[in-house]
C-alpha cells in the first residue's frame, strides 16, 4: 500500500541546475504533514565580493518527474453524487478493483471527500466519493459534508449521479433538489440507476431509464448493480469519453492522495458502523495519533482514539468488562492488516468530546475539512 505515500510536487519537479549566480535560501514548508525543502533564488549583483561562500546543493530527496504523455491523454476530476445509501462508495470500490471507501448498511456513512485515482496509458480518472446529499442538515458536520459536495461538483470535470433504483416510488422524487438545476448539463452528467439486481420488474427499470433521459443536462443513463459489479464496465467507458484532454495529476501507481492513517481511521469507523446501534456510530469520530512502522517480525503500532459526545457513549462503546471494546479492536485489527498488508498491534482509548458534530474547531481538529490532516488534534482554545 505505498500508492498511498503522497510526494509533493517540489518532490517530483525536484531537479539540480548549476548555480554559478545564485544564491540559494533555504525554507521549510509543511505538505499534507511531510516537510520538503524549498528553494528561493536571488540573482547576485556583478560587483558582489568574491568571498561569497559557495552555494548550498540540496541533497535528491527522491521522486522521479512525470513520463512524457502523448498529446491525445486525457484526464480529469469525476464527481459521484446523491443522496444516503444510493452506493455511491460501493460503485467507486468496483471501478478502482479495491475497497478505498467504507461501505455499511447504515446511511450517511462517508464524511469527507473520498478520492480515488483511475489510471491507464492514455487516461487518468480523479474520481470523488462524496459524501450523501441529505435533504437538511441538523449540525455543523452535515453542513459540512454538504460543502464537501458542492465543492467536489464544482471541481468536476464530469458527474456521475447515483439513483437508488429499488427505492420504490421514491426514486425520481430522491433526484429532485439532489443539485443545483444550473449544475446538471454544466459539465457531462450520467444519472446510474443503482441496484437494478433487486427490482424485479424490468418493466418499472425501463420507467426509470425513460425519466431520466427527459431530464434536461443529462446526456447518459446507465442501468446498474454496483455490488454485483454489472454495469461498471460501461460507467467507466463513459466517463472516460467525457474526459478532457490533460496531464496526468498523479503518478500513474496512485491510487489515492489520503496517507495511510486516514484509512486506518476510516476502517475503524465502518466496524463501529457495523458493530453499534442507535446514535453512537453518527456520534463518533476516529483519530489515529501515531502510526509507527516495525521492522519485521515485529508488528507496526497503531495507536487511535475514539470521541463520543457523551460520557455515557464510552461506556457503551467500552461495553460491559471491555467486551464491546475488545470486539471492535479485533475486527478492526483484521481489516487494517488486509489493507496495510503488514501486521499491526491495535491501540484504541475512547473519549468524549461534548457536542463536536456542531463545534467548528472539532471538525477542523478532527480532519473533516482536509482528510489529509496528520497533526494531532489540538482543542485548546
Amino acid at each position: 500500500m505505498r500508492a498511498f505515500e503522497t510526494v509533493s510536487r517540489a518532490q517530483l519537479q525536484h531537479t539540480r541546475s548549476s548555480a554559478s549566480k545564485i544564491r540559494l535560501k533555504r525554507r521549510k514548508t509543511v505538505r499534507r504533514g511531510r516537510v520538503a525543502v524549498v528553494s528561493s533564488a536571488k540573482e547576485e549583483d556583478d560587483d558582489e565580493e568574491d568571498d561569497e561562500p559557495p552555494p548550498e546543493v540540496l541533497p535528491y530527496i527522491g521522486g522521479d518527474l512525470l513520463p512524457k504523455e502523448t498529446e491525445t491523454h486525457t484526464s480529469g476530476y469525476v464527481a459521484i453524487v446523491g443522496r444516503p445509501n444510493a452506493g455511491k462508495s460501493t460503485l467507486l470500490n468496483k471501478i478502482l478493483g479495491t475497497k478505498l471507501s467504507i461501505v455499511t448498511k447504515k446511511p450517511q456513512t462517508t464524511r469527507h471527500r473520498i478520492l480515488g485515482v483511475l489510471s491507464d496509458e492514455e487516461s487518468q480518472m480523479v474520481l470523488l466519493d462524496t459524501p450523501g446529499v441529505m435533504r437538511s442538515a441538523f449540525n455543523k458536520l452535515d453542513e459540512t459534508m454538504l460543502k464537501s459536495v458542492r465543492s467536489s461538483v464544482k471541481t468536476a470535470d464530469c458527474l456521475i449521479i447515483v439513483i437508488d433504483g429499488d427505492a420504490k416510488e421514491t426514486a425520481e422524487k430522491d433526484f429532485e433538489n439532489l443539485l443545483d438545476v444550473d449544475v446538471i448539463g454544466k459539465v457531462p452528467t450520467a444519472v446510474c440507476v443503482n441496484k437494478c439486481d433487486r427490482i424485479k420488474d424490468v418493466q418499472r427499470i425501463k420507467e426509470l431509464m425513460k425519466y431520466f433521459r427527459q431530464v434536461e443536462g443529462v446526456s447518459e443513463v446507465i442501468p446498474i448493480s454496483a455490488l454485483n459489479d454489472t454495469g461498471v464496465k460501461e460507467v467507466v467507458q463513459w466517463a472516460k469519453g467525457k474526459l478532457p484532454v490533460g496531464p496526468s495529476y498523479f503518478s500513474k501507481e496512485y491510487l489515492s492522495e489520503h496517507p495511510e492513517r486516514f484509512f486506518v481511521a476510516e476502517i475503524i469507523r465502518e466496524k463501529i458502523f457495523e458493530l453499534y446501534s442507535q446514535e453512537v456510530p453518527y456520534c463518533s469520530s476516529v483519530w489515529v495519533e501515531e502510526l509507527k512502522e516495525r521492522k519485521p517480525p515485529a508488528k507496526d503500532l497503531i495507536r487511535a482514539t475514539i470521541y463520543v459526545e457523551r460520557q455515557s457513549q464510552v461506556g457503551i462503546v467500552v461495553g460491559e468488562d471491555g467486551a464491546a471494546m475488545k470486539k471492535l479492536s479485533t475486527e478492526a485489527r483484521k481489516d487494517i492488516e488486509v489493507f496495510l498488508e503488514r501486521g499491526v498491534f491495535l491501540e484504541m482509548k475512547v473519549k468524549s468530546k461534548p457536542g463536536w458534530r456542531s463545534n467548528d474547531k472539532s471538525l477542523t481538529e478532527f480532519g473533516l475539512e482536509d482528510p489529509n490532516k496528520t497533526s494531532n488534534p489540538d482543542f485548546r482554545e
